[in-house]
């Protein structure tokens, strides 16, 4: 029961509607519905006939959005075929009705998955007295020679699925059976003791392979908690969205992680109040991490203070290093810091590398973003130690980066600009989908402030287009506007500067607005507007001395200073910006600002001025 190639569906459908429709139009977006209508009747061609049979009476949306209830959707087909090729639930009930009893049963049974299986899991879910476990492999072969089920994977073990409309039948066939709630209860204790053991598995040497079984089976791990949610065990629920948060850590993907962690606490019925304190830590910190640095970080510290009451000093250590991951992006440094040094005597008499490893990332990071670049080296590679004792290959990219800023900040231009380029491939190699736009946005600002505007353009872009955080969209927003003004597209960069505005604005991140300000202050003073400029640049320090963050302050002063010593350039402002320009020459911010190339400018037009 295979299915055409997508082109060939498309064809095959766009014919059948014309000769049911004369007329039919078959134009761009019609042809984004059409090859979805395809995609979802897995190219069946009977399938594909009888959807567009129904354009008689169905406009080809409509067709569309009734397609979940394809069987009945899907019915009288041509009289003068066959009776089993009538309709499509005809041609499938043909094909099930040829199984042999165990066949039919593991039919079913692989319809509790969402997303295909291994053979394992199958095992495990599957089997009883009635389809022993050491038969399954050998029945699902079976299936796979009738075209029931299909079969892929490269040197891993073997993924077994059902095309989508094989899938929802195999539904109602379970469905039928008696076994659904049996079924989907071993399918849930599976993929919960899957999330589990992940808690450990995305650390260290098993990090890649783990993560990669975990991105696999998204569609069951999601599957699972929606049957915990729906059956009220909270504790279940809780657990597994909570076993799986390390990866959200190490990929970034906050956004997703929030979503299913306040599905998950959302679980009406009884939990065990550390279990849901993780949760809740968890959430607090994906909330924090994308979208509302404060919220996060009051979910958090009442998460720790929760955990307080319990008996479990790990899992109280780790909390204390997430909870200081948020406050951190928050701009909370001293409060971070406390947060870690209390977590680094709870794991140091253990010796838990790995998470020492974090700790000392952590910490690295916050001092890195106080100017203390001494005191950070040591920390960012004794973190880079502790992770390869442990085998660490995806979070090790995180330290090398904070390195990386320390060449940045000490002057080291070349030696900077090689370890992002090592960087980025390194991510690229191992799948790091917030460290690639993180590192080609301190990239691109390194570009400009080498001169290389276009090269930083091209740069930003690429950041914009492949980040999923928009906090890190609006700073790449930012530095490109730079780029744009200076190139002399001083619409553009308005326009970046706008959007980045409505993205901060979004995720209420304190640091967000005043950056934006300052950009507008130069792009004004750009534009001849130093009265505009100066109502900028006063709105920037302001907010900049409210957000707690030294970057975000300079950026704010300094467009202060530039205002005045382009606007009235008295001895005192002149003297006052190069001054200014001469502290930052120091290295007080730990990575290139977006201002850099303007400072440089200016400071050179001011010396000659004064000669």
């Amino acid at each position: 029961m295979g299915g055409l190639a997508p082109a060939a569906a498309v064809e095959l459908f766009v014919d059948r509607a014309r000769a049911v429709r004369p007329g039919f139009l078959a134009d761009r977006p019609a042809v984004g519905v059409i090859e979805d209508i395809c995609r979802r009747l897995d190219g069946l061609p009977l399938a594909v006939e009888l959807a567009a049979a129904r354009l008689r009476a169905l406009p080809l949306a409509t067709l569309a959005e009734r397609l979940d209830d394809r069987f009945r959707l899907l019915s009288r087909g041509a009289r003068t075929a066959l009776p089993r090729q009538q309709t499509l639930r005809a041609v499938v009930d043909w094909s099930y009705d040829l199984l042999f009893e165990d066949e039919r049963r593991l039919f079913a049974r692989l319809a509790a998955f969402t997303g295909g299986c291994g053979l394992t899991a199958a095992e495990a879910v599957c089997a009883d007295d009635q389809v022993p476990a050491g038969e399954i492999l050998d029945v699902l072969s079976r299936l796979v020679d009738k075209s029931l089920v299909t079969a892929s994977g490269g040197d891993g073990e073997a993924r077994f699925g059902q095309l989508q409309t094989l899938w929802q039948y195999g539904r109602e066939r379970l469905g039928e059976s008696g076994e659904a709630d049996a079924m989907r209860a071993r399918h849930g204790a599976y993929y919960r003791q899957l999330a589990t053991e992940a808690h450990q598995g995305l650390r260290g040497a098993t990090g890649p392979r783990c993560r990669d079984r975990l991105v696999a089976e998204s569609g069951n791990l999601r599957a699972a908690l929606d049957w915990y949610i729906a059956t009220g065990d909270a504790d279940a629920a809780l657990s597994l969205a909570s076993g799986m948060a390390w990866l959200w850590f190490i990929n970034g993907d906050f956004l997703e992680g929030a979503r299913w962690l306040g599905d998950a606490l959302g679980t009406e019925g009884p939990r065990r109040p550390e279990v849901g304190a993780t949760a809740h830590l968890w959430h607090g910190y994906c909330v924090g991490m994308s979208t509302h640095p404060a919220a996060g970080v009051i979910e958090c510290e009442e998460a720790v203070a929760a955990l307080r009451t319990g008996h479990d000093q790990v899992r109280l250590a780790e909390a204390l290093v997430i909870c200081a991951t948020v406050l951190g992006f928050a701009h909370h440094f001293g409060r971070s810091l406390d947060a870690l040094g209390e977590a680094r005597d709870l794991l140091e008499p253990a010796g838990h590398g790995w998470l020492l490893g974090v700790h000392d990332l952590i910490v690295a990071w916050n001092l890195l973003s106080l100017g203390r670049l001494e005191d950070a080296e040591p920390v960012a590679r004794s973190s880079l130690e502790r992770f390869d004792a442990q085998g660490e290959v995806l979070l090790v990219v995180s330290p090398l980066n904070a390195l990386a800023s320390i060449a940045e900040a000490r002057g080291d231009l070349d030696a900077a600009s090689a370890a992002y380029e090592a960087l980025l491939e390194r991510c690229r190699a191992t799948g790091q989908p917030i460290q690639v736009p993180f590192s080609l946005v301190a990239l691109a600002t390194l570009r400009a402030r080498q001169g290389d505007d276009p090269a930083a353009d091209a740069l930003y872009a690429e950041a914009i287009g492949c980040s999923f955080n928009p906090w890190v969209s609006a700073d790449a927003m930012v530095g490109q506007a730079a780029v744009a003004r200076r190139l002399g597209d001083l619409p553009r960069s308005r326009a970046l500067l706008d959007a980045a505005g409505g993205h901060y604005r979004h995720i209420d991140l304190p640091a967000g607005p005043p950056r934006v300000l300052a950009g507008l202050a130069w792009w004004a003073l750009a534009a001849g507007h130093p009265d505009q400029a100066a109502d900028f640049a006063v709105g920037a320090a302001e907010g900049a001395s409210a957000s707690g963050d030294p970057a975000t302050q300079l950026l704010a002063e300094t467009a202060v200073a530039a205002v005045k010593a382009i606007a009235d350039p008295t001895r005192d402002h002149t003297e006052a910006f190069t001054a200014l320009a001469l502290r930052r020459a120091r290295g007080l911010a730990y990575r290139s600002l977006t201002d850099e190339p303007d400072v440089a400018a200016l400071t050179a037009r001011l010396a000659l001025l004064a000669r």
